[in-house]
């Protein structure tokens, strides 16, 4: 796994371009591993509310998307019985996360233009996020396309206000999904998250 992030500050207004990029492979250690399975809490997740520019989380923040709402998934197993209105129980998917996991963002962070606001540290930035899961193991490699992988990124686009504090740092984003796939947990809306000042 890798996560290279870099600030390029514009001086002006404060202003300045954080990017980053970040991927990452796991793969069991056993013999035949390539068609072994690897446990599915070692597997890399996207998505979530971290904030891509001040989280230590590596390759998992996704903006706009449901935490570990990306990549492969299955049907849940249909539990016997109705639920609690009486309609009957509709499955939903299970996230399996990827052995194989990339992830990019850009960020442009600048003052507002109120000094009350200045003053007190609250500033906006402008976001673009993208990100992809693949299954590598249990023999899934073979059906493995860097084409179809390329295609398939998921990304996010948005704006929001940062408010810091002493304990915490709060991002209020509003996110709009540019791109997701069928099962997908992403939702374009109001987004909080919550990181370390």
């Amino acid at each position: 796994e890798f996560d290279v992030r870099a600030a390029v500050p514009f001086g002006f207004w404060n202003a300045a371009l954080n990017v980053g990029v970040g991927a990452g492979v796991i793969l069991p250690l056993a013999r035949g591993f390539m068609n072994s399975s690897t446990p599915v809490t070692d597997r890399f997740n996207l998505g979530g509310h971290n904030s891509p520019v001040c989280s230590l989380g590596g390759i998992s923040s996704l903006l706009g998307f449901r935490t570990r709402g990306v990549g492969p998934t299955e049907p849940r197993r249909l539990v016997p019985g109705e639920s609690e209105d009486g309609s009957p129980a509709v499955p939903g998917r299970d996230y399996l996360g990827g052995d194989l996991a990339v992830s990019a963002f850009a960020d442009l962070s600048f003052d507002l233009p109120l000094k009350v606001l200045r003053d007190a540290g609250i500033h906006g930035h402008a976001f673009l996020t993208a990100g992809n899961l693949a299954k590598l193991s249990e023999g899934q490699y073979k059906n493995f396309s860097l084409d179809e992988f390329r295609r398939s990124f998921r990304s996010t686009a948005g704006v929001g206000i940062i408010l810091p504090t002493k304990l915490f740092r709060v991002e209020v984003n509003y996110c709009y999904i540019l791109k997701q796939s069928q099962h997908d947990s992403g939702k374009t809306g109001i987004q909080f998250s919550f990181s370390s000042p």
